[in-house]
């Protein structure tokens, strides 16, 4: 028998392309929440973790590819693919607490895969699910030999029952992990007061939520494009580079003490701000990418001579939104 990870009521069979479809998209929204999850712990780990924070986002990027692949499930089936994203938990006071929260994402992926398995009759979205579940209960492992590298206990449960992305309370109850050992690890305590105080965070936060943005529209544009060529630039150049750059700035801000702020306002219908049609959006995204140059140039003034890593950042991004710019403007109706 099936269960949802939810309400722990069975599912029951689904077998017509509608019902299938929206069990997919429920798993579009955990694999969304998974990758901003699992990229803000590794900023917020920082250095101080070693290679952890580099494996961590390794993890997110096959979270990615999980997504890529649940949305073209969808469109094959006849729907619409949700860049909708269950809630995300970002805060601990330990390098542990963070970890033993991706752990726990795990779980209520491996337990949401495994039903959707069962309920699904459909040998190809059960091949790719299948497919899935196998990198979850790696990851989940790989998660748990992380908190051990770092002086946790990686057996040791998150208090309470609400917590992790795949579920619906934001703010989980207080749980109480070992500190990590290592003397050079600092707790990751996101509520200090002086957080945020940096000149450059808030400029450099709304580009972070921009560049998000961008992420969004252009993958949703590129599963639901008929044309070929659009559809595979848009996935494998134009939203990668967004999301390289959204990683950029990240990882700036959380070395100034801030909080990269990727959030969006997913009540409101921001994919209705670009067309669909290969032409239409093509000449849109020029335009923004052309928006995108003139904030670069701008952020690289703001920046100046306090961070020489930073304005090389900003200068390289500058010119990848120029090509982009020029690409769309080339690229094929």
């Amino acid at each position: 028998m099936a269960y949802s990870s939810e309400d722990q009521h069975p599912l029951k069979k689904v077998s017509t392309n509608s019902e299938i479809v929206e069990l997919l998209k429920d798993d579009m929204k955990g694999e969304h929440a998974a990758i901003i999850q699992y990229l803000q712990h590794s900023y917020k780990l920082g250095e101080a973790a070693g290679e952890v924070t580099s494996e961590i986002e390794g993890i997110a990027r096959d979270e990615m590819r999980h997504f890529r692949w649940l949305g073209e499930l969808v469109v094959e089936l006849g729907g619409d693919p949700t860049m909708q994203r269950d809630p995300i938990f970002l805060d601990g006071p330990s390098a542990t607490d963070l970890l033993a929260l991706d752990v726990d994402a795990e779980q209520r992926a491996i337990d949401q895969y495994r039903a959707h398995i069962e309920a699904i009759d459909h040998p190809k979205v059960k091949l790719y699910l299948n497919r899935i579940l196998m990198d979850e209960l790696f990851h989940q492992g790989r998660f748990k030999e992380f908190i051990e590298e770092l002086g946790g206990d990686p057996e040791k449960e998150v208090a309470g029952s609400n917590t992790g992305p795949w579920n619906h309370d934001p703010n989980p109850p207080a749980h109480d992990l070992e500190l990590s050992k290592k003397g050079e690890m600092e707790p990751a305590d996101m509520q200090r007061e002086d957080r945020d105080d940096h000149p450059l965070v808030s400029v450099l936060n709304a580009r972070i939520k921009d560049e998000y943005e961008t992420v969004l529209i252009y993958l949703h544009q590129a599963f639901v494009s008929q044309n070929a060529s659009q559809r595979n630039h848009l996935i494998s150049d134009r939203a990668v580079w967004h999301m390289t750059h959204m990683g950029t700035l990240s990882e700036a801000v959380a070395g100034m003490e801030g909080n990269p702020e990727m959030e969006l306002d997913f009540s409101q219908p921001f994919l209705s701000k670009s067309p669909t049609g290969a032409k239409a959006f093509n000449d849109w995204a020029a335009q923004r990418e052309a928006g995108f140059a003139e904030n670069s140039h701008r952020l690289i003034q703001q920046a100046g001579d306090a961070d020489e890593e930073l304005e090389a950042d900003l200068k390289r991004m500058l010119g990848h939104d120029k090509f982009q710019a020029e690409q769309f403007k080339l690229a094929e109706d």
